[in-house]
């Protein structure tokens, strides 16, 4: 596994996802601040620490996995999961020594968790390491002693924004070559109408289609589509 030194760093970066790139991830055109805010991080090794908020099946762990996995080699990155963090131990302890630090689940950390998230975010202003943080709820919906939510609303605060209607259909687009799927645009319009608006979900679909293509021996045209979506929706 990429960049961890010790076991107990290892147990923290449980449920990584090594396969996720940024290559693969859709940006809507709202998002367009927050893909060149990460950038900056990848590209020009700017330190910034980043708030980055959004529904359920938005896409902010397949996010966050991303930028680690697109990091320079040399960078020690890490990805913890707050929402599996539940005995009273120092996690945090010599994570001054990373460049990159991931933590999702926010909203559903423990609240033993807070002081020591506290510190982390006071000793990362004085380190170069970049701080990225991931949460379902917006900031003034998470509940953590005052201190701690004054240090996070001095985070640079983005959200990942649902894909609209008329980008579901480039969304589907984008994806499908990525799984070596190539679909008729017909059959991209009928799925990008059935289907929820998501980035989860629209690549579940698009799994689940190639799939099903596969088991029929058929090609993914729009008479294909709308018998696998009669299945797939029921």
């Amino acid at each position: 596994m990429k960049n961890i030194t010790s076991k107990r760093q290892l147990f923290l970066d449980f449920g990584r996802d090594y396969d996720a790139s940024l290559s693969n991830f859709f940006f809507s055109k709202a998002d367009q601040v927050l893909k060149n805010e990460i950038l900056a991080v990848l590209q020009f090794q700017k330190k910034k620490d980043l708030f980055i908020t959004g529904g359920n099946s938005s896409g902010k762990t397949f996010l966050l996995n991303s930028i680690l996995n697109d990091a320079e080699i040399s960078k020690k990155t890490i990805y913890v999961d707050l929402s599996k963090l539940t005995q009273n131990q120092d996690y945090f302890k010599d994570f001054e020594t990373f460049d990159l630090i991931c933590l999702d689940n926010i909203d559903l950390m423990h609240a033993n968790l807070e002081i020591q998230l506290f510190n982390l975010i006071n000793d990362s202003r004085t380190s170069e390491a970049s701080l990225i943080l991931a949460s379902s709820q917006p900031l003034n919906l998470i509940k953590v002693f005052p201190d701690l939510f004054s240090r996070l609303k001095e985070i640079n605060f983005f959200k990942l924004n649902p894909i609209d209607g008329d980008e579901a259909n480039e969304c589907l687009a984008f994806l499908a070559p990525k799984i070596g799927l190539h679909i008729e645009q017909d059959a991209l319009d009928l799925i990008s109408k059935k289907i929820r608006r998501d980035f989860k979900s629209i690549k579940k679909a698009l799994i689940e289609f190639d799939k099903f293509l596969y088991s029929e021996k058929k090609q993914p045209t729009k008479m294909s589509a709308a018998s696998f979506l009669k299945n797939y929706l029921s």
